[in-house]
Parts: C-alpha cells; structure tokens; sequence
C-alpha cells in the first residue's frame, strides 16, 4: 500500500469518528434539553456549577493515552457550554477589564465560551454591585498574588456583601510585558501606566530601566494599556500579550515580572452555593474575643479536627466599633457539608464574636497541559 492510500484510509476513519462524536454530540444536548425542561418545573436554576464540576473530575479521572487532561477540559466545558446555548440559556460573567486583562484571561479559562457572554467592568467593586443587582450570573476577580499577597479590596468586598458566594477558583501564570506604542523605544517613555499590582510585581524592572519614569496607577492593566495608546508615544503600560494584540500596541520587553513564578489566583463569585466533590476549600472571616489565647483557641479546632489550614492573614475589623480589632481570613481544605469541618466550625464559633463563611468550592488543581 503506497503513503498516500495509507492517508487516505486513516483519513477515511477519522471521518467516521466524527461522524459518530457528532451523532453522540446531538443525543447528549437532547438529553440536556430534557434536563433543562426538568429543571425549570422544578424551578431549580438552569447553571448548575457544582454539576460542571463533577462531571469535569469524572471524566478527568478517565485514563487517557493520547490527549492531555488539561485539553479534554476545555473541550468538555465548550461542550457543556454549547448546549446551555441551545436553549438560549447564555449566562453573563463579570471581569476587571476593559478586554485584554489578565482577569479576562482567567474567565475565558474557566469557563467556555459557549454559553457565557463575557462582560467587562472598570473595577471590582461594580462586579460585586453588577452580581447583587442580578446583572450578570457570575463575575471572576484576582484575590491573592504569589508574590504581592492578598488583593485587599477583595477581601473587604467580600466582607461587604450580604449574598455573594464564592463558588471556585483559577491559579493564572502572569507574565507582564512593557507595552508601547509602534516604534517606539526606552528613551521616548516618560509615563508608565499599570494596576498597582502590575507596578508591584515589576518594581525591580522599573527601578533599573526606566528609573526617572514616572509610574501612574490605574484600575486594570488592560486599562493601563488603552490609556497608554490614547496618551502618545511617551506613554507606555505594564499589561499581557493580549492587550498589547486588543490595542494594536508593541511589546518593547517581554516577562518583565520580577519574580519568574509570578502566578495570580481569582476567585469565581455567585450567589448559589457549591455542592461538596472532595476536593474542595472553604474560605472564612472571623473575628476573636478581645482576650488571652482567643486566636490560638480558635485555630485550635482546626487542628483537633485534623484540617489542613492553607491561609490565614489579619485585617483590621473596620465592621465592629472598637479599634485595634481585627478580623482574620482563612482557608482551609474541605467543605462545610464535611462532618470534620462542621464540628471545628462549631468550636470556632465559641471563641468568636463573628464568623462569616465566603463559600465552599472545589480547588484548583493545574491540569497538564
């Protein structure tokens, strides 16, 4: 048999394999249909995350030969997505934008773009205000960077907000750049423009290139290069390669992050809490009693119970009216339907004078990719 009629056989067959995913593709939104009907009598909500979820660490548990889990992921949640569309049931997903954030990256990674339309916002706090309102079903936001630590705003939005949930979570390598305008070079930038974050996380770039710049903070780092390009060539802006492509900009110097393992974890906020899947993490804020050994008796339960504690970090509790307050956000591995973590939740609770539960939600687990 020659190469070419080698090919073609092998080509033959791969037609008949997508004749039969197509085939099977049609009965599985069929059934989803079905699902979708059951639903809406049941008046349960058309999403439902934590099926997502389970359904993806199913099939990620599958042994597989040939395709990485990392892409069989993302074809099933373009899968899931489409057939929510069938129906019209697209959902809204908030992010920091405008378009081309490094927030936007991680909605895109987390969900599919199939069923969802992305809607971008100028900060955080009108994702939190767009989400109670019922504006959108879903809004992502950067709560904690591996090398700047916690985003604060997060944490007090978080406080804040009587609903909100949050419902999972993505870990995204950053790798800044420094964008400028076609042409130009280091001596033409006078302003550099990004999110304090950005500015942060390249200040050891930014002291030894370009020490006499002046640095200019702004609400996103996508925002930071659509300014850039509208102020002139001696502006530049801190910002991923998808902005720099978004605003017809150039890339002048490429991961320019201090640290090589720069990586940022968002958060995925909603209103309907999350269904246990065994792999999960529950975020809190308490706040102790003002006496002796109340925050060692407190972490204490965690302990007795055998609870992994992953973060714990203080802020000051600006909620109570007596100062030198604060109150600490903690995550911890397990979910609160877990018999573990509603005992050591119970014990905390008597060395508190507030204890709020953000959401239980599955962890992020980096795929191979």
């Amino acid at each position: 048999m020659s190469e070419n009629e080698k090919l073609r056989k092998l080509r033959e067959k791969i037609d008949m394999i997508d004749d039969e995913l197509v085939t099977n593709l049609e009965k599985r939104a069929s059934v989803a249909k079905e699902i979708g009907v059951l639903k809406k009598l049941k008046k349960l909500p058309v999403r439902d995350l934590s099926r997502e979820q389970e359904v993806l660490k199913r099939l990620s548990g599958k042994p597989l030969q040939n395709l990485n889990p990392a892409d069989l992921e993302k074809i099933y949640k373009e899968i899931m997505g489409a057939c929510r569309h069938l129906e019209n049931l697209e959902e809204k997903v908030g992010y920091l934008g405008p378009e081309g954030s490094f927030c936007e990256i991680a909605a895109r990674d987390f969900f599919s773009d199939a069923g969802n339309v992305f809607v971008s916002y100028d900060s955080t706090w009108q994702i939190f205000r767009a989400l109670e309102a019922g504006t959108i079903e879903h809004g992502i936001t950067p709560i904690e960077n591996s090398t700047q630590g916690t985003v604060a705003e997060t944490l007090d939005l978080l406080l804040d907000s009587p609903s909100i949930k949050i419902c999972g979570e993505i870990e995204v390598k950053v790798h800044h750049n420094l964008i400028v305008h076609e042409g130009a070079q280091e001596k033409d930038i006078e302003v550099i423009c990004s999110h304090p974050q950005g500015i942060a996380q390249t200040r050891k770039f930014l002291r030894e290139r370009f020490p006499d710049a002046k640095v200019k903070e702004m609400f996103s780092t996508s925002s930071a290069v659509k300014f850039a390009k509208e102020s002139g060539k001696n502006h530049a802006a801190i910002g991923s390669e998808l902005a720099a492509k978004y605003y017809g900009m150039a890339i002048l110097h490429s991961a320019i992050e201090d640290n090589p393992n720069n990586q940022t974890r968002f958060i995925i906020i909603g209103k309907i809490a999350m269904k246990p899947t065994g792999m999960d993490r529950t975020s809190i804020i308490f706040t102790v009693k003002h006496e002796p050994g109340s925050l060692f008796h407190a972490l204490e339960a965690f302990s007795r119970n055998k609870i992994n504690l992953t973060k714990i970090e203080s802020r000051p509790a600006r909620h109570l009216p007596e100062i030198w307050q604060y109150n600490f956000f903690t995550d911890f591995e397990g979910h609160v339907d877990d018999e573990p973590v509603k005992v050591a939740l119970k014990e905390l609770s008597d060395h508190t004078i507030f204890l709020k539960i953000l959401g239980s939600y599955p962890r992020f687990v980096q795929k191979i990719s």
